[in-house]
């Protein structure tokens, strides 16, 4: 169960859904049949129930109750194809680097964005990148909180780097580039930021201890470093047990 609880919110998410349709599937090769309406009522249930046993939010869950009627009402419904081609680009050009890069799509709480004014260094000119920026809410907000130094945040996802531009266009310390943390060189920093997913880590710690030079500072929201113990823990609000997990190098 630890080991779900690792996973991100949308992966859990597929896999109850996927395990309630195995376990229906399951009670008909041995006899039982079930109408329509009470199989997608039993889905639900069991999305519902399997899903608050991989500890979902209720947001989660609620999305996990309505989904298999969702399904339902659509099933038959005349949609044009493009319109399915549509949703499709749509969803690649908002998470394709995501699923590229095995990092889902997080959002910081403000309470995040405040603490991390907390760790940037005091000397003007200070250098804060936001690796896989997302939406650009911490880089927007420390612009604004520190307009003595320069903040960048890397998103390769088109549809999330625009949004992320647009928001921080009003700050003109704050610079938006659309493309792979994994090209961007961390020794032009002073303060590295990732709010990525368990998957990256390994290999993001060793660049940066390969890039950043001494007296940086290495911030992971939540995601662990395997065998690297940080200096500081500081909890913050957002998902259960979120926290910003500091080093200095």
């Amino acid at each position: 169960m630890h080991l779900l609880r690792r996973l991100p919110p949308v992966l859990r998410a597929l896999l109850a859904q996927t395990l309630a349709f195995i376990l229906l599937l399951a009670f008909v090769r041995v006899g039982l049949r079930f109408p329509v309406m009470i199989w997608v009522l039993l889905q639900a249930v069991l999305a519902v129930f399997l899903s608050r046993g991989m500890h979902l939010s209720p947001r989660w869950v609620f999305m996990q109750a309505a989904l298999p009627f969702l399904v339902r009402a659509l099933w038959h419904a005349p949609i044009p194809a493009w319109v399915y081609l549509a949703l499709f680009l749509g969803l690649a050009l908002v998470f394709g680097g995501g699923l590229l890069s095995r990092v889902p799509l997080y959002h910081a709480s403000r309470d995040t964005w405040e603490k991390l004014e907390d760790l940037l260094q005091d000397q003007p000119g200070m250098r804060f990148v936001d690796l896989g920026c997302g939406f650009g809410g911490p880089v927007a907000h420390l612009a604004g909180a520190r307009p003595d130094g320069l903040f960048v945040g890397v998103e390769a996802s088109p549809i999330t780097w625009l949004v992320a531009w647009l928001r921080c266009l009003p700050h003109k310390n704050a610079h938006i580039r659309l493309g792979s943390l994994w090209r961007t060189d961390l020794a032009d920093f002073d303060v590295a930021y990732a709010f990525l997913s368990p998957v990256p880590m390994p290999a993001l710690w060793a660049k940066a201890h390969r890039e950043m030079k001494p007296g940086s500072r290495f911030i992971s929201h939540s995601f662990e470093v395997p065998d690297a113990t940080p200096h500081r823990a500081i909890p913050v609000e957002g998902r259960e047990g979120a926290r910003l997990l500091v080093w200095d190098m």
